[in-house]
């Protein structure tokens, strides 16, 4: 059985993030309330009905690219520029979000499961990106 990496692992996990993002662009409204996002959105798109598909897109964009440069630093796919300052970056703004997730948590007092999922599926890319990537340039 071939051996899966923690960098491939990150690479297709983001791709998923980037697919459920895409779809469910027929559902935006339902998924702002549900992470409790709409009244941002809702103020957003006071500039223009079309923001919020817009920022989604470019957020599952953002995902996409991620997992790009992981299955690139995997060999998966060609090598992509700076390659490693990609991966490790990608690895601090994940764990980033996953520390400003608990800050806000326990700022608010409020521990949803929406926000619980959000730090521990950020975090754990964080950490799949950065031990992934520290040990396959170990290994090189």
């Amino acid at each position: 059985m071939k051996h899966v990496s923690l960098l491939s692992i990150a690479g297709w996990l983001n791709i998923a993030l980037a697919i459920a993002h895409v779809l469910c662009m027929p559902w935006l409204d339902a998924a702002f309330r549900l992470y409790g996002i709409n009244d941002v959105m809702d103020q957003i798109a006071s500039d223009g009905w079309y923001w919020p598909y817009v920022i989604t897109l470019v957020i599952a964009a953002c995902f996409a690219l991620c997992g790009l440069y992981a299955l690139s630093a995997e060999g998966r796919i060609r090598k992509l520029p700076l390659l490693w300052l990609g991966i490790f970056t990608i690895a601090g703004v994940f764990l980033f979000r996953a520390g400003i997730g608990c800050y806000w948590m326990i700022d608010r007092g409020q521990c949803p499961l929406t926000d619980i999922s959000s730090v521990v599926i950020s975090g754990g890319i964080g950490l799949l990106y950065l031990i992934g990537g520290i040990s396959k340039l170990k290994n090189k």
